[in-house]
């Protein structure tokens, strides 16, 4: 089961990457993008979130401008507890970059078969481009 979450998770990240990286709009190419994922942890959130710093530790490692935040959901109804996971890239570049690195990171196949050992469940992944007016 752990090996085809991985491989979904990475045929997921290389689509989208295909899809938002490959052609910026004029002007984009150094705007910053974000990752971001949602989980619902059934098991102990701060034995997730202690695992899921080796995670960060990886991303941090390829990619050093990467911002990482993690937080957790409240006054939000249905979704209270979940955790939110927010990647911040300084640009689409960087993001294309860093991801085949992260993936393929032994140290990062190695984390999320720590993550495994918590009960999760992800419930959406997805990139959010910036278009602050400036």
């Amino acid at each position: 089961m752990m090996n085809m979450q991985m491989f979904l998770y990475r045929v997921m990240a290389t689509m989208v990457l295909a899809g938002c990286c490959a052609m910026p709009a004029a002007g984009e190419e150094d705007m910053a993008v974000v990752e971001v994922t949602v989980v619902k942890v059934y098991g102990s959130t701060s034995e997730y979130l202690d695992k899921f710093s080796a995670i960060i530790e990886v991303v941090k490692k390829h990619e050093p401008r990467a911002e990482v935040t993690v937080y957790q959901a409240a006054f939000a109804g249905t979704m209270y507890g979940q955790i939110h996971i927010q990647t911040r890239y300084p640009s689409f570049a960087a993001l294309a970059a860093a991801n085949p690195k992260i993936v393929a990171d032994p140290e990062h196949d190695r984390a999320v078969e720590e993550l495994a050992a918590v009960k999760r469940e992800i419930l959406s992944h997805y990139m959010l481009r910036d278009k602050t007016p400036k």
